[in-house]
């Protein structure tokens, strides 16, 4: 498995960890795809692709790369690098016209270090690949197949996973929990693969009949846990985690010391969960010397304390600390305080940060408007990833382990390898001030101070004028649909109502509010764009309860934990 596999695999995984871990998980995974099953009806016929049952199974069947054939893409990827370029250029056309079978392949190719012209040629043909291809068509195939439940399912989905395309394979291994059991019994062919010679299938096996609830076979899923292939080690033990089998934990945290630190997030994630406060100090590196060291840190944390540890902690409501993160725009600068103002971290030298957010227990995500990136760090600052993206002004983490950028002339979602999913442009030229990308899929944005709702292809749903003049950060959509607005033009924060209207306000002490977000407890923090003025946490009659007052510099946004 390619390393950028093996970082879509956590990330589809982390998706679906939550549920997964849920006493009704089946019943969750089987609804959820029914819910969505019209939606996936209409993206599949749009794409001409027939959604009866048999057509649904052909559609896998069309994109499983067999022996023979990942035999002859192998060969065509050799002759990438050939000295003729009439065989270099045939090779690459005969690539294309194989469409999806070949992307996978051409994905590891386009990592060779050995023939650049390989590794070039490869990624020239995937881009043409992709350009002839929708994104989301497997993954709506795969949701229906766990709603329709079809003979011969659990055979064709496991073919598939053969082939190691990671475009859908949560929504493949869902597919598969789901079908996994019929009359009481287990497919035979989802237990035999785990003992299958392709890492993608014993992966794809052992997590499927994790999901299933299946019982039986689980310490014949618990044997892969030593299984010679990091992939399989990593999902395997994900999923088992997921069932609070603590077996897996150690196998997990030995797996810090040999992947990369951007495919180690969801561990690092899941075990600052289970530490809290005697999480160890020591922090994830790149080099070798680096992530051993992090693990062994990890390791003797375990050995202190893994007979304490209850993974409940896992699907518990998340403790709400008091902590204040903090940005402090002209210091370029990003401070965590205790519930007591005092600093626990800071990450300094940053490129004019105007948004960032937490992605995990120990990362940050941060919007770098002069830097041009976006990037994800550590408590020590270190990068973890980073996205080139001329002046952003917001970074939000989705839960499908995206990324939504915004800058003034441009909306995106990029995958964690930084590959743009969506793109979008203001047809008028004007240019955005704030965004976010809604749970719904739906995107909120202010465009020239006025709210715009799009929907998932870019389309305006509906808009109207709000009190925002400032570049940078997100735009408040409460649950209930109201827009949560710090109203810069008057000392206060407002909801606006679906037609524009103000329906709640509350005044704040100090000029020029820029940024409002609203608390579980329903307080509000709000921060102004002048220099010395707090941020503040306000009550809904607009008393202050908590201040941080910065010194000499502009504290723009503040986030809550």
């Amino acid at each position: 498995m390619s390393p950028r596999q093996q970082r879509l695999w956590v990330i589809v995984t982390g998706v679906l960890l939550l549920v997964t871990l849920s006493p009704c998980h089946l019943v969750t995974l089987s609804s959820t795809a029914a819910e969505n099953g019209n939606a996936d009806e209409q993206l599949l016929k749009a794409a001409r692709i027939d959604t009866d049952d048999a057509s649904l199974l052909k559609f896998f069947r069309d994109r499983t790369v067999s022996e023979e054939s990942r035999g002859k893409i192998d060969a065509l990827i050799n002759q990438l690098g050939d000295n003729a370029f009439k065989v270099r250029q045939k090779a690459s056309n005969e690539l294309v016209k194989l469409g999806p079978a070949a992307m996978t392949p051409l994905e590891r190719a386009m990592s060779r270090k050995d023939d650049l012209e390989i590794a070039r040629r490869a990624e020239e043909c995937l881009r043409q690949i992709e350009e002839t291809t929708a994104i989301g068509l497997p993954a709506a195939a795969a949701r229906l197949l766990a709603v329709r439940k079809p003979a011969e399912t659990v055979e064709v989905l496991l073919a598939f996973a053969a082939s190691g395309d990671e475009s859908a394979a949560d929504e493949v291994r869902n597919a598969l929990a789901v079908n996994a059991v019929k009359d009481g019994k287990t497919h035979p062919d989802l237990v035999k693969a785990l003992e299958d010679k392709n890492a993608a299938v014993r992966a794809t096996a052992a997590v499927a009949l994790v999901r299933s609830g299946s019982k039986d076979h689980l310490p014949a899923v618990q044997k892969l846990l030593k299984d010679s292939e990091a992939y399989v080690r990593l999902n395997t033990g994900l999923a088992l985690i997921a069932v609070k089998d603590k077996s897996a934990l150690p196998v997990l945290i030995e797996l810090l010391g040999e992947l990369d630190p951007g495919q180690t997030w969801l561990i690092e994630d899941m075990l600052y969960k289970l530490a809290e406060d005697k999480a160890p100090k020591a922090s994830p590196g790149k080099a070798d010397a680096d992530k051993k060291k992090f693990r062994d840190a990890w390791l003797a944390w375990w050995k202190d304390h893994g007979d304490k540890v209850d993974l409940a902690v896992l699907t518990a409501e998340p403790k709400i600390r008091g902590h204040n993160m903090v940005v402090l725009l002209d210091e370029n600068k990003i401070i965590e305080m205790d519930a007591t103002n005092k600093v626990l971290w800071k990450i300094e030298n940053l490129g004019f940060p105007l948004d960032a957010s937490f992605v995990g227990e120990a990362r940050i995500l941060i919007a770098e408007n002069n830097s041009n990136t976006v990037t994800e760090r550590n408590h020590t600052g270190e990068v973890i990833w980073e996205k080139k993206v001329p002046a952003p002004i917001v970074a939000q983490r989705l839960s499908n382990g995206n990324t939504f950028i915004a800058s003034r002339s441009q909306l995106l979602e990029v995958d964690k390898d930084g590959k743009e999913v969506f793109s979008y442009r203001r047809p008028d030229g004007q240019e955005m001030m704030r965004a976010k990308k809604l749970t719904n899929g739906q995107i909120a944005t202010v465009v020239n101070s006025k709210f715009v709702l799009l929907d998932n292809t870019g389309k305006e749903i509906r808009s109207f004028p709000i009190d925002i003049h400032t570049y940078g950060g997100r735009v408040e959509v409460l649950p209930n649909g109201r827009v949560l607005a710090a109203c810069y033009s008057a000392r206060k924060i407002a909801e606006y109502d679906e037609k524009g209207a103000i329906v709640w306000e509350a005044p704040v002490p100090f000029d020029q509010p820029i940024s409002a977000l609203r608390l579980a407890n329903g307080n509000t923090l709000v921060t102004s764009m002048l220099e010395d003025q707090p941020a503040v946490e306000v009550d809904r009659t607009g008393k202050v309860v908590w201040q941080y007052k910065p010194e000499g510099s502009r504290a723009t946004r503040v986030y809550r934990r």
